[in-house]
């Protein structure tokens, strides 16, 4: 056994952790608790809350006087009881750079990147 496999083993022994440390005091908003009649109830310290756009607030900027929609992403329309808007993407979107549709009328259109081997 090498010098570093010895050491490995060693230092993943639960003897080599030693006694756990004091922990944190719970305040006492955590020691009472939420009364299960607050229907009101925040998470504290905004904790849980999110900090990005969703997906339907960025389409509602999208629809906003004066604002442009990316190119190569044509809006059909909304779907479902939460009215979410969807579309499609077209070969700019994909590519982005002197997009190529297919030879074939049919045919798919190629994935975007290098395809080549």
């Amino acid at each position: 056994m090498s010098e570093t496999e010895r050491a490995g083993d060693l230092a993943f022994r639960p003897e080599a952790a030693g006694e756990p440390g004091p922990g944190r005091k719970p305040s006492a908003e955590e020691e009472s608790g939420v009364p299960a009649t607050d229907t009101e109830a925040k998470s504290p310290l905004g904790a849980g809350e999110s900090l990005s756009r969703g997906g339907e607030e960025t389409a509602q900027r999208e629809r906003e006087p004066g604002r442009e929609r990316e190119p190569g992403r044509d809006q059909e329309g909304v779907r479902g009881e939460a009215d979410r808007p969807h579309g499609r993407s077209t070969l700019e979107d994909s590519t982005g750079i002197e997009p190529e549709g297919p030879i074939d009328e049919e045919s798919p259109p190629p994935p975007a990147g290098d395809q080549g081997g």
